[in-house]
């Protein structure tokens, strides 16, 4: 019987290049930020944003898949589950860094900019298979926001 269960999915775009390392254990380990921006109005009806920053780690072929095709500014969608990693300062005092860490086939990838204008994607989850193409957008004007 479980205890619990936890599940994360967040949705955002790169702040950073994925940086990605092959411990000596073997395999692939991928680190990237992803900000989250929640747009909404206050008690006064003012528009106001704020972002969260938050840390993720993509393992194995997730890890390939951040590094072929991830870069800053990149949307994706992550699925996976938070653990707070110990660590120690230069001062001696332990540290703690809380990460979504990437469930197997949880990286979704999706269209840049230049994407939504063409109508592709670069790839469905990190399952290495093509995605479907994505819906043509509406003919925009200079002025239009882009709904990233």
């Amino acid at each position: 019987m479980s205890r619990g269960h936890q599940r994360v999915i967040v949705t955002g775009h790169l702040g950073a290049d994925p940086e990605v390392k092959a411990p000596q254990a073997g395999g692939l380990i991928a680190e990237f930020r992803v900000a989250v921006t929640e747009v909404f109005k206050n008690r006064a009806g003012e528009r106001e944003e704020h972002t969260e920053w938050l840390r993720i780690k993509a393992f194995n072929r997730n890890a390939e898949v951040a590094q072929q095709y991830l870069h800053k500014g990149a949307l994706v969608t992550v699925e996976g589950k938070l653990r707070t990693e110990r660590w120690q300062a230069s001062d001696g005092s332990d540290r703690y860094s809380t990460w979504v860490y990437c469930d197997p086939g949880g990286l979704t990838l999706h269209g840049s900019r230049e994407h939504a204008r063409t109508g592709t994607e670069h790839q469905g989850r990190a399952t290495g298979r093509p995605a479907r193409p994505a819906a043509q957008p509406e003919p925009r004007g200079i002025d239009d926001e882009i709904p990233f």
